[in-house]
């Protein structure tokens, strides 16, 4: 596979699945087009399968392609980060770092991390991804992300999932839809207009009852998937969610929100600091993972992130 699969003809594919077109990959490879085109047909004829469909303006990709591409994408970035991992051995940390938070971690800390790299690790290039968890995983696995901040142990042994903070749920809401204050039970949240985001994955996440999630599920009306569309809603009256308290950290400061602690049953989750188990990491990714560390601690040290710390976490490696 190793000569079906080389560097170069990764690279020219690659570049034509991104810009969309033979003439425009040839222009900015500075490689002829006929020759461009001769390495994707020879890729597609050892692999045995189609991978792009030409088109008079261009090319799409096939389900094969769509896969190729992918991994493509992960084996550039990571021959990238050796090279770079070898030359920052006689210099500072230097290339590029892609890291993928859950919608609460972007909330609580994107903007901390994304000022400390900047500050601190100047020749890096940061790349920042939202998503869910379990499509940062699928990230993860294909090289497409360095680190990840997730709610969900990734089930694959290619990945180490470190424990960093365990965070109890709470239920947010205006004060006129929910009150103020303390403590209040599942059955009365559930009395209430629910919205939540609609992945499986999601409530995974709030609950590990298989019951609970489903009470939960039967009661939504409105599902969002997004974090900003979602607290604006609540905020606007339209419903109540069952989120951290570190979503809305903002909001609940400036008294739009309310935060009141789900119990009968209590309902809690833990964030994990995801890596790659198979890959070596590069300085640059080493240090990135040390500042984001830093950050989760410092949000729940100030109360921005609410929870109980994992003191077995010592130091990233």
């Amino acid at each position: 596979m190793s000569s079906k699969l080389d560097f170069r003809r990764l690279r020219y594919f690659a570049a034509v699945c991104e810009l969309g077109s033979f003439s425009k990959a040839s222009e900015f490879l500075n490689v002829a087009q006929s020759a461009l085109s001769q390495h994707v047909a020879t890729l597609e004829e050892d692999l045995g399968v189609q991978l792009l469909v030409r088109q008079p303006r261009g090319v799409s990709r096939t389900e094969a392609g769509d896969r190729l591409h992918a991994h493509a994408r992960g084996v550039l970035h990571a021959l990238e980060q050796a090279e770079l991992d070898v030359l920052s051995l006689a210099r500072a940390a230097v290339g590029p770092v892609m890291v993928g938070f859950n919608y609460t971690a972007m909330e609580a800390i994107g903007l901390p991390f994304i000022r400390r790299v900047a500050a601190t690790l100047t020749e890096v290039k940061l790349r920042v991804i939202e998503a869910h968890s379990e499509i940062m995983h699928e990230w993860m696995l294909s090289g497409q992300a360095d680190l990840a901040l997730t709610l969900v142990p990734p089930g694959d042994d290619r990945l180490e999932a470190v424990p960093l903070l365990d965070e109890e749920l709470v239920c947010l809401g205006t004060r006129e839809m929910i009150g103020d204050g303390g403590p209040i039970d599942l059955a009365e949240v559930l009395r209430l207009p629910l919205i939540m985001p609609g992945r499986t994955a999601v409530l995974q996440a709030l609950a590990s009852d298989a019951g609970v999630r489903r009470a939960i599920a039967d009661k939504v009306y409105l599902e969002i998937e997004s974090a900003i569309p979602l607290k604006r809603a609540v905020s606007a009256g339209l419903g109540v969610t069952v989120q951290s308290a570190a979503l809305a950290g903002d909001e609940i400061a400036r008294g739009e929100l309310v935060a009141r602690p789900v119990v009968n049953p209590s309902m809690g989750r833990t964030l994990f600091l995801v890596s790659s188990r198979i890959k070596t990491a590069s300085r640059a990714v080493v240090e990135a993972r040390r500042l984001m560390v830093d950050v989760v601690r410092e949000a729940h040290a100030s109360g921005r992130w609410p929870g109980r710390w994992r003191d077995s976490y010592l130091e990233t490696r």
